[in-house]
């Protein structure tokens, strides 16, 4: 099992300032800590906004209050890491996680996220927002070549084709 990663911010990344929910998507850059073996390597992906479209409990002491869902609003920003880029070798398939609760309206330059390994999760582990986010960058993919190159190597230039959302993952209806 991989460990979870920590990647820094490559640039400053603008990010929807409003709450309103809309389908963009930012393809962003990465880096390690300097003294990292592969600290000279980039991680590429996307961040997109995501809704809270399911309940949330919060817990202060021993007072539990859940929060309805907010399916309009913008909760977070999605971070989908699928390509590891390091000088000298081919660019390798990656498939990582993050996210970003608080919308400041920009990613910026050397901000951290920790990036964890989607593969290595169980299906009940992994975040709510997947298949919705999936679904956005699908979306936005059909305008935006940038996004559309993501999701092209993600899904058939990679030599094995492993969705991040299986048909078997979400349950029956």
């Amino acid at each position: 099992m991989l460990a979870n990663i920590t990647l820094y911010s490559d640039a400053d990344y603008e990010v929807q300032r409003t709450r309103e929910l809309k389908d963009v998507a930012t393809v962003v850059s990465a880096h390690r800590e300097w003294w990292r073996d592969d600290s000279k390597c980039h991680f590429q992906g996307v961040m997109v906004p995501y809704a809270r479209d399911w309940p949330e409990t919060v817990k202060n002491g021993e007072i539990e209050t859940v929060l309805p869902p907010e399916p309009d609003k913008v909760a977070g920003q999605a971070f989908i890491w699928n390509r590891k880029i390091c000088p000298g070798k081919p660019d390798e398939v990656i498939y990582r996680v993050s996210e970003k609760w608080r919308n400041p309206g920009v990613f910026l330059e050397k901000h951290q996220v920790t990036a964890e390994d989607l593969l290595s999760m169980k299906v009940e582990d992994r975040p709510k927002w997947l298949e919705q986010v999936q679904a956005r960058i699908d979306r936005v993919a059909q305008h935006d070549e940038k996004v559309r190159a993501f999701v092209d190597f993600t899904f058939t230039g990679a030599a094995q084709r492993t969705p991040l959302v299986q048909p078997s993952d979400t349950p029956s209806e």
